[in-house]
């Protein structure tokens, strides 16, 4: 791994650990229980969103993170992506920390998480799911029509739809409608650094794979079954997410509670990381 290409995504420097022959970034912070972040799936996804929750957290716990495969500073290999993947990289990141985790993971993210618990749940002593995805929305598959999207995104037009996407305009659009609320959250450093993130060579194929319904994943069943305790975080103001649809997963399982953020939207952990990290904290602590 060249060290000096790395992405200053988090405040410390990435590990790297093998999956499936491919390198995966992690980092490690704090002492105490363990804690794993697991960032959402987008054109500039990485353990970058998870910044305020790592930096708050590591007080009082062992705070782990990574970068998903074909994000950040992991690998970016020229293959086809799957939910399977996803899961079964979170579940390999808590065999690798060794005993039972507390789990916060964000919106697609969230749903890999679930799937993760469910599978091992011995791995997983609590959730935190941030506008979480995966009974109504993100959940079928992605039938013909996705698997036309994607061949056609493997083209050249979808490689001009994606350097749209992940210039600093696109980026700044992109955060503005879809993941934050407040456009003060929108610094030029923020925007910089996701636009910086995913312009990394390989960074297109990964999100080709989500915008064309690749990696969705139906968690309602697995939801169901979960026997940890569970906390829902959403933003109040979110929109492509909307805090109406905390009520299928509070209906869907009887141990999960809701918590709003008000003034923030689908990235509430990283627009006000203080009041995340404190329900975080004060949830896990139990």
């Amino acid at each position: 791994m060249n060290t000096a290409s790395t992405l200053p995504l988090l405040p410390v420097p990435p590990e790297y650990v093998t999956w499936r022959g491919h390198q995966i970034a992690t980092y490690r912070a704090g002492v105490g229980r363990p804690v794993l972040l697991v960032h959402s799936i987008n054109a500039a996804a990485s353990a970058f969103e998870m910044r305020g929750p790592f930096a708050q957290l590591q007080g009082d716990s062992e705070v782990h993170a990574f970068d998903l495969l074909g994000y950040g500073n992991s690998d970016r290999p020229a293959r086809r992506y799957s939910a399977e993947d996803y899961i079964d990289q979170i579940g390999a990141q808590l065999e690798r920390i060794g005993e039972p985790t507390a789990v916060v993971a964000s919106s697609l993210g969230a749903a890999y998480a679930v799937a993760a618990a469910d599978r091992w749940p011995e791995r997983v002593r609590a959730l935190v799911l941030a506008c979480p995805v995966g009974i109504s929305q993100l959940a079928k598959p992605a039938g013909p029509l996705g698997w036309a999207i994607y061949r056609i995104l493997r083209g050249p037009v979808g490689r001009q739809i994606f350097r749209w996407l992940t210039s600093e305009a696109g980026t700044r659009y992109f955060l503005g409608r879809q993941a934050y609320h407040n456009p003060a959250s929108l610094t030029p450093e923020t925007v910089a650094s996701f636009s910086t993130a995913a312009q990394r060579p390989g960074g297109y194929y990964a999100p080709i794979c989500f915008l064309s319904g690749l990696l969705n994943c139906d968690i309602a069943a697995a939801y169901g079954r979960l026997r940890q305790p569970i906390l829902i975080i959403w933003g109040k103001q979110a929109t492509t997410t909307p805090a109406s649809k905390a009520k299928e997963f509070l209906a869907a399982n009887a141990r999960a509670r809701l918590e709003l953020i008000d003034g923030t939207g689908m990235l509430v952990q990283d627009e006000r990381p203080a009041e995340f990290a404190r329900l975080v904290r004060d949830f896990v602590s139990q």
